[in-house]
């Protein structure tokens, strides 16, 4: 009796002993979406158990009502890093059509997957909208309910000096013009002082709104533009990169650079809106115009950061081995090193301005980050290691060429610089909290886990719409229609 012989077709043949393993075309996507199932399932659970210890370890009404406003700062903390992924793609997008790089080119779709999360972010932005609103769990001063302006002190006529004028003046019988001039004297002081504290709250409230109608509004109309920008991104980029004929490539890429310049401009402009009404406004009366600026640049780091380190991952394997050059890398690799640059030239110019200004109303900021009643604070050495790890490690591990051209090297940075920026946007957030026994910022770092595992799912679910690669496009690359490989 014959024993039946299995088709060669249904059993692959064995790879010999020591082979590397095969490469697929396609990245290993349930790989990473485990990883970001636990890491949502891991930072909501933080937060959640760090949020309720905190208010359980607050004493009296107003440290309460203060543990209740840290659960929605932390939030605020994780969304604000989020966040710089869809539009920090939209902005690295238009770069990349206006300055038809190969880094752009290469890193097309993650950016466009990135903004095409924009959805996810609006509707993460709610739970925000609605703690303005009902003032209750609000991170905000300004929308808080038991919110009341300090009384300033009343200006008397008491001194010594002033004592002795009185005295005199009633021993001549000016008793009673004395007292006159004190009662208008404190009264021209107390509307002087009223019409000031009224114009302050005119011009803030006029913009942040007490009741949140001016937080809402002015979030949808950002919304709307930044949707409306991303909308045209994508549906032209999709076009270009499905069409054939070169002169169709070409119309399509010169639009997309048409709207890539003044959607600079309207980004440069929304960008500040949103950085002064929802981070600034956490300090009253802070005000900085280079704020805005390191609210961008980050951005542009975290995300470029972010794409590249993927990027990377996928470089030695089509559809990307036969266009791969290392001077495409080393390109990336030293961009990455000119957004950490920048981000150290705004955030010292910040603070070079606020120093040689000292007014009081900018100040507080940079003292609730450097001491308490007159000694080193938690937040001082989060300052120090912010100028230490976030400007000189990484500067001076890309100015190596070896690192720049080695994929993992690279992409260890650029995975470091990922998390040193969360580490900096919880530093602009926190430290305007309330003080607390509890370690409260381990709130913020279950909020940024947690918002990045629902956030890093629905990325994923829009990468795999499209193919990773725009082969109609790789003649813009240099010696892009070489496909050998060196």
């Amino acid at each position: 009796m014959s024993t039946p012989v299995t088709p060669a077709a249904t059993t692959p043949p064995a790879p010999p002993a020591g082979a590397p393993p095969a490469i697929t075309d396609q990245p290993n996507w349930a790989a990473y979406t485990r990883f970001a199932v636990i890491a949502a399932i891991a930072g909501w659970a933080l937060f959640a158990v760090a949020g309720f210890s905190n208010l359980a370890a607050a004493e009296g009404d107003e440290a309460k009502h203060a543990a209740k406003s840290r659960f929605m700062l932390g939030y605020l903390s994780g969304y604000i890093y989020w966040f710089s992924l869809p539009l920090g793609g939209m902005a690295l997008l238009m770069i990349r059509y206006l300055a038809k790089s190969s880094w752009g080119l290469l890193l097309t779709r993650p950016f466009e997957a990135a903004t095409r999360t924009l959805p996810l972010m609006l509707l993460l932005w709610v739970p925000l909208a609605v703690a303005v609103v009902t003032h209750e769990t609000s991170p905000y001063w300004w929308s808080h309910d038991h919110h009341e302006k300090p009384e300033k002190p009343e200006p008397t006529m008491t001194s010594p000096g002033d004592k002795r004028d009185q005295a005199t003046a009633a021993g001549k019988g000016m008793a009673s013009r004395a007292h006159e001039y004190q009662e208008n004297y404190v009264k021209a002081i107390k509307e002087a002082h009223q019409a000031e504290a009224n114009d302050i709250d005119k011009a803030r409230y006029g913009f942040t709104s007490k009741d949140g109608t001016g937080f809402v509004v002015v979030g949808l109309v950002l919304f709307a533009i930044w949707f409306a920008m991303i909308h045209f991104l994508n549906k032209w980029g999709r076009e270009t990169s499905a069409a054939t004929d070169p002169a169709v490539i070409d119309r399509g890429l010169e639009k997309l650079q048409n709207i890539s310049g003044p959607g600079l401009i309207v980004f440069a402009i929304t960008i500040t809106a949103a950085a002064s009404q929802w981070v600034m406004s956490l300090e009253p009366g802070w005000s900085s115009t280079m704020f805005p600026v390191i609210f961008a640049v980050n951005q542009f780091l975290t995300c470029f950061a972010f794409c590249l380190a993927l990027f990377l991952l996928w470089a030695s394997r089509p559809p990307f081995k036969g266009h791969m050059r290392p001077k495409f890398q080393l390109d990336m690799g030293t961009l990455l090193l000119a957004f950490t640059l920048f981000w150290s030239y705004t955030s010292f110019s910040q603070f070079m301005l606020v120093w040689i200004g000292n007014l009081p109303e900018e100040i507080p900021f940079y003292l609730k980050r450097s001491n308490d009643h007159g000694h080193a604070s938690g937040w001082w050495y989060v300052s120090a290691a912010l100028i230490a790890l976030h400007f000189a490690l990484p500067f001076l591990l890309l100015l190596f060429r070896n690192i720049k051209l080695h994929p993992v090297r690279l992409r260890c940075v650029a995975v470091y610089l990922c998390a040193i920026c969360a580490v900096d946007v919880i530093w602009w957030i926190a430290p305007s909290a309330t003080p607390s026994k509890f370690p409260a910022w381990l709130i913020d770092a279950g909020a940024v886990f947690g918002i990045g595992g629902v956030w890093g799912l629905f990325f994923i679910y829009q990468l795999k719409k499209r193919p990773l690669f725009a082969d109609n496009q790789a003649f813009l690359l240099p010696e892009g229609h070489h496909h050998e490989q060196h």
